[in-house]
């Protein structure tokens, strides 16, 4: 794949990085010709994985699909060929981004992924390499929408969409879910650089409820030295000096399960979910055509460092309309109509003489399971209630920062994880892909043999019941509609794990039972 974007040419191949700086300096600009060649990936993954870089031009109907783009793979500190952490996640016309670090914004210009569509943006913790990019996202995203604001008055005749006309009379909201402490942060941000909030209304939701959520600094009655008695909290004081009327704050508790259910949208209703649009269609919830498409979305604390709250997301679709036997729906006294979408998605309809009601699994040949990722951030240990949310992933988005050279101190201390626990984790949770994410410097090299390295210690640790794959910059994964169906014969692996295996289990009792 190719980019433009500096003064440099660099080829990065599975083998080598070769930098030539060109000699003609006589003219400010940048430009720089990026060719990659990925690290190692499964071959069953090569049919779903391509780059989000606007060079290589898809459908628009490609760019409605179930697609996870990783736009920032680095760790603390980005380096050469890898930003800061950064997944956008795209089904439906719209994008949702997962942590935010800085320069995702530059990275986000050169994909193919459209500003304008940012509607929610999850922020795992407030540690730098993943919210120093948030303020200048929202900043952007403001500009997106005023410069389609303006293309759609430009030309009234050429846009009399109804959504065309709603971008003219709504102000847009963008949706911001993170731990205590994210709004006071941007808050404070967007006022001590005077910036103006005009075309955009922007809610903060935070987590409240959970163990770290008062962060590192407490006041002195609760055993912290550094703290003063009667010293306001920055994590959930309120500063009215810095607020202002589009951005606002919300919170939401945490539930009985010990998680945070952000959007839980019901299944289809035919008595309240059937909307009949200006032109005779129908559109439910869970229609792959609709272009607000319904999530579930819930979030689990991870256990990161001690006064760092972090949490997990997990995003699941509504089961997806299923395909129509024409003829059996012929048969039963219902022509080629707009009942068909009905039927699909799972409503029962009249047959077209009103003599019987029919049931959509008397005409539906294949049904769909709903696709669904799960998004682990920093941690040093997966608590169960975000374990439980991982089963049955067709993604695992998991940090591999460590190695398991590194052992169990480091994980202590640091407060992450290795790629032999990402592979443990998608083995336990039954997930179809596990996707190694968050790489630190030294295994992010463009040498690529650390990275490879790192992906064979996840395969040792899942015995091959998922797909392993190396993330990089610009990489985007298509899960196909009804999730990924790879073959999952590892499962079976038991008594017969190497003794390697069976230390780093042990590892992992022992951080459960310490943390």
């Amino acid at each position: 794949m190719t980019i433009m974007i500096s003064r440099a040419i660099l080829t990065h191949t599975r083998r080598r990085c070769i930098v030539t700086h060109l000699q003609q300096c006589n003219f400010y600009g940048t430009r720089t010709h990026v060719e990659l060649d990925p690290p190692a990936k499964s071959s069953l993954l090569s049919p779903y994985l391509r780059t989000c870089l606007t060079s290589d031009t898809i459908s628009d109907t490609q760019n409605m699909e179930f697609c996870l783009t990783f736009i920032g793979t680095s760790s603390g500190s980005a380096t050469m060929h890898r930003n800061g952490s950064c997944l956008a996640f795209r089904l439906g016309g719209e994008t949702y981004l997962f942590d935010c670090s800085e320069g995702s914004t530059r990275q986000l210009i050169h994909s193919r992924i459209n500003l304008g569509s940012i509607t929610k943006i999850f922020v795992s913790h407030l540690h730098g390499d993943h919210i120093y990019g948030i303020v200048p996202m929202i900043l952007e995203v403001q500009v997106a929408i005023k410069l389609m604001k303006q293309a759609i008055a430009a030309n009234p005749r050429k846009n009399k969409k109804r959504r065309h006309q709603a971008i003219l009379d709504v102000r847009p909201t963008l949706e911001i879910y993170g731990p205590p402490g994210l709004y006071n942060y941007i808050a404070m941000t967007l006022a001590l650089s005077c910036a103006k909030m005009n075309y955009l209304e922007v809610i903060v939701t935070e987590l409240v409820g959970g163990r770290e959520e008062r962060g590192p600094i407490m006041n002195a009655s609760e055993g912290m030295g550094n703290g003063r008695r009667g010293r306001r909290n920055v994590f959930l004081s309120h500063y009215p000096e810095v607020e202002t009327g589009l951005l606002k704050r919300r919170y939401l508790e945490m539930n009985k399960d010990n998680a945070w259910v952000i959007s839980s949208p019901q299944s289809v209703d035919p008595t309240s979910d059937i909307k009949v649009q200006k032109n005779g269609f129908i559109q439910l919830p869970n229609d792959v055509q609709n272009i607000n498409r319904q999530m579930h979305i819930t979030a689990a604390e991870l256990d990161h460092l001690k006064g760092v709250q972090t949490f997990g997301y997990m995003v699941e679709e509504l089961t997806p309309p299923g395909t129509i036997d024409a003829a059996k729906a012929k048969a039963l006294g219902i022509q080629p109509s707009k009942k068909y979408g009905l039927l699909k998605c799972g409503v029962p309809t009249m047959n077209d003489d009103g003599s019987a009601l029919i049931q959509p699994s008397d005409v539906l040949i294949e049904t769909f399971r709903a696709r669904k990722f799960t998004f682990l951030a920093d941690h040093r240990r997966v608590p169960p209630p975000m374990l439980k949310l991982c089963a049955g992933s067709d993604v695992l988005i998991h940090e591999a920062t460590l190695s398991i050279k590194d052992g169990i101190d480091k994980i202590k201390i640091r407060g992450h994880s290795n790629a032999y626990n990402a592979g443990v984790i998608g083995r336990k949770s039954d997930c179809q892909v596990v996707a190694l994410n968050h790489f630190a410097g030294i295994s992010a090299n463009s040498d690529g043999v650390a990275v490879e390295e790192l992906v064979e210690e996840a395969q040792n640790g899942n015995g091959g019941a998922s797909q392993i794959v190396a993330s990089y910059d610009f990489m985007e994964l298509l899960v196909p509609r009804g999730g990924f169906k790879f073959n999952k014969e590892a499962d079976k692996v038991g008594e017969s794990t190497s003794k390697m295996e069976r230390g780093e289990e042990s590892l992992l009792q022992l951080l459960s039972n310490t943390s």
